[in-house]
Formats: structure tokens, C-alpha cells, sequence
């Protein structure tokens, strides 16, 4: 029977491997990325208060989806404010969606970094300052010193740049 550091090393080295999935999951069902990672917290604490319920061997990422799916839906009071609020069964089939997708999705997302490291460090550095939690193109401007005018051509530049280079990747992924 394995002891109890035993366990916590399974824990962390599966929710090391899977937060981003686990992630992806939250936030394909909350509109807003602050709340997915709150959810993301809030999941990762009852994991590990019910990780000794988790049976190894079977699918880890679908068992924590499914504490997710709880807490999305205990939080759903939370979200009671906002304009967008989807019932249960539109949540079901998103989640059901998500779930499917998470082969392809984990793809694209590998993708994307593969192609961002790629970018020049002065592209890099304006997209990351505009997609950093919170960040504006008006703030990515000011930190690069491009004009708005010029970030938002930058913008959208390098958005086509990336996701050309994703399809490519994809593609060729497929091909072999």
C-alpha cells in the first residue's frame, strides 16, 4: 500500500500534467478567464481533499473534469450578475464538447507555443503585454511604443502570422 507521500507525489504529478486541460475545461464553461482561474483553485482544493476516492488507473482528467463541472456549477450563484447565463443542459453539452475536443485542443495549444517561441522577441513581447490577465492593446502599445493605430495593425499581423503557423504545424502533424 503506498504512504502518504507516495500519494502526494501521484497528486502533484497529475495535476502538474493535466491543469492546463483541467484549465480548459473551466474556462470553456465561464465566460470570464479571472473566474476560470478562481474555479481552477477552488477545483485543485477538493482534488486534493478527494484525491484518496480517485481509483489510479482510470482517466484522472475526466474524474477532475467532473469536480470542475461541481464547482462551476456551485459558482453559478456567483454569476448570477452577468448577462450570460447558460442553464444546465447548455452546460452538459459544453462540457461534453469540451471533453471531446481535448485531443485537438491539446494540439492547437501545443501548437501555438511552438509558434510564439518562433515570433521575434519584439512581436513576443507586444503579445504577450496584450494577452497577460488584464492586459489592453492600448497598454501593449504604450510598453512597445507603437501608436494604437500601429498596435492594432501589429495586432492583427502577428495573429495571422500565428495562426498560420499553427494550421502549418497541424497539418503537418496530420501528415505524418
Amino acid at each position: 500500500m503506498p504512504d502518504e507521500t507516495d500519494i502526494s507525489k501521484q497528486l502533484v504529478l497529475l495535476m502538474m500534467q493535466h491543469q492546463r486541460q483541467i484549465f480548459s475545461f473551466i474556462y470553456a464553461l465561464v465566460p470570464d478567464r479571472n473566474d476560470a482561474e478562481d474555479l481552477l483553485q477552488e477545483t485543485s482544493l477538493v482534488i486534493c481533499e478527494k484525491f484518496a476516492e480517485f481509483k489510479p488507473g482510470t482517466n484522472f482528467v475526466a474524474w477532475a473534469c467532473q469536480i470542475a463541472m461541481w464547482r462551476v456549477r456551485a459558482a453559478r450563484l456567483r454569476f448570477a450578475r452577468s448577462k450570460i447565463l447558460f442553464n444546465d443542459e447548455v452546460l452538459d453539452r459544453v462540457a461534453v464538447t469540451s471533453v471531446a475536443m481535448k485531443d485537438e485542443l491539446n494540439h492547437r495549444h501545443v501548437a501555438l507555443e511552438s509558434c510564439l517561441r518562433k515570433l521575434p522577441p519584439r512581436d513576443l513581447e507586444f503579445v504577450m503585454a496584450r494577452y497577460q490577465s488584464g492586459g489592453t492593446v492600448e497598454q501593449a502599445a504604450k510598453k512597445s511604443g507603437r501608436s494604437q493605430e500601429a498596435a492594432y495593425k501589429a495586432l492583427g499581423r502577428i495573429r495571422k502570422l500565428l495562426l498560420d503557423c499553427v494550421h502549418r504545424q497541424l497539418a503537418e502533424g496530420a501528415a505524418s
